[in-house]
């Protein structure tokens, strides 16, 4: 499932060459990038931003549609859903000029797509995760990708706005967007971007790791409804001291296991107590509301 970045991705074939020694190059270029980067937390941003673009630039895959879109170079700059991006690709950014500099030869949906396997084998234990062997070369850039945006759920969208997005359009299975979001185990919430704030691991350090923690942290740790009734609802982690920041799961992470948006706003785990007391106790109504598990077809 891990994999998947790079299966998803394999629409629009049709340009440069890429070989083995090619792959493995720009794969050592993000990694030197990386290692100019002195700030814990500025590295998060690279890494997460990197994989987010290539995300971004297939998840507007639509099957049902005569403009399919997908993995064609091509991001709707001007939407929100896609805020943040352009810090990781402009003129003056290190992944642009890198690619200008040595890759232009080759699309940029090529590009991208080894960048996010990059991080990837980069960031898993022992750098051992490396999806070479399921890369396939040939993408083609689009010129236009109009409308775009509209095709990828915002982090305030509901959990069948997930379901469209992925699993009707995109074709997966329950299990691939699974895994695809798991891809958030990587990077942070920025106010300025999409206006959620937060880490989706407990510390910097673990957003660093590319593993199987931000399923962990969803399943075991109790989460409540924050910025109720605002375009900017989410879910928090109860307050703990050994947070180093705020601890967040969005809406559309939350679906994984529960349906984020009936009796909303809701608690995960409102039987779940901390020194005698329930962790949702700082919303009265939150600790009398558990959200319920989602189901395929809930509306």
């Amino acid at each position: 499932t891990v994999a998947l970045l790079s299966l998803i991705a394999l629409l629009n074939f049709g340009q440069a060459c890429i070989d083995k020694a090619t792959y493995y190059e720009i794969d050592r270029d993000i990694e030197i990038l990386a290692s100019s980067i002195n700030r814990e937390e500025e590295l998060v941003h690279f890494y997460g931003g990197i994989v987010r673009l290539a995300a971004h630039d297939f998840m507007d895959f639509d099957q049902n549609s005569d403009v399919s879109m997908g993995m064609d170079g091509c991001i709707d700059w001007n939407h929100e859903v896609n805020k943040g991006l352009e810090t990781i690709w402009c003129n003056s950014c290190a992944l642009t000029k890198l690619y200008r500099r040595k890759y232009s030869y080759i699309s940029k949906a090529d590009f991208w797509v080894i960048s996010a396997n990059a991080v990837v084998r980069q960031l898993s234990k022992n750098q051992s995760l490396d999806l070479v062997n399921s890369f396939l070369w040939g993408r083609k850039d689009a010129d236009s990708c109009q409308g775009s945006g509209d095709r990828i759920p915002l982090g305030t969208g509901t959990c069948r706005d997930v379901e469209d997005t992925m699993l009707e359009a995109m074709g997966l299975e329950w299990r691939d967007a699974v895994a695809l979001l798991g891809a958030h185990t990587i990077g942070k919430g920025h106010t300025s971007f999409s206006g959620h704030n937060g880490y989706w691991m407990p510390t910097v350090a673990d957003s660093l790791r590319f593993d199987k923690q931000y399923y962990e942290e969803l399943i075991l740790r109790t989460w409540r409804a924050r910025n109720s009734g605002t375009v900017l609802e989410d879910f928090t982690a109860s307050t703990e001291e050994t947070h180093e920041h705020p601890q967040m799961m969005l809406k559309s992470d939350v679906c994984i296991l529960y349906n984020s948006d009936v009796r909303y706003p809701c608690c995960s785990k409102t039987n779940r107590f901390r020194n005698g007391s329930n962790q949702c106790d700082v919303d009265e109504i939150l600790s009398n509301k558990k959200c319920r598990r989602y189901r395929r077809n809930d509306t």
